[in-house]
């Protein structure tokens, strides 16, 4: 099956691109929570009738063109997945993805460095 995904997020930071995008949870709610917890019978009609969007967003990081890093969390409930931009969670993903990216950057120079000899 083939994943789509939408983009809520594409830019420059400092030398690097960050792409973040979303796609469809692959868990449904009723595996997430329980009738204890929530009103998860409510929460999946809303969710069927799309007034409340449940999502995995996906942050890439990308160097001329190439990725370095990507990273993956899901379990998002939002009644607009673009607030996701607003509350904090989105920049804490795409400051980890940054950190993994530079880090795979120094590995990758390393080892083209010993290519190199």
């Amino acid at each position: 099956m083939q994943r789509y995904y939408d983009t809520l997020l594409e830019e420059q930071r400092g030398q690097y691109t960050v792409i973040l995008d979303k796609t469809w949870e692959d868990l449904h709610p009723k595996d997430c929570f329980d009738d204890s917890v929530t009103d998860i019978q409510d929460i999946c009609e809303k969710i069927d009738r799309g007034s409340l969007d449940w999502f995995m967003l996906r942050c890439r990081v990308f160097y001329e063109g190439v990725e370095l890093a990507s990273d993956y969390i899901g379990g998002f409930l939002y009644e607009d997945s673009r607030e996701i931009l607003k509350d904090g969670v989105a920049e804490d993903i795409i400051e980890d993805t940054i950190r993994q990216a530079r880090e795979a950057a120094v590995e990758m120079k390393r080892k083209f460095q010993e290519l190199a000899v």
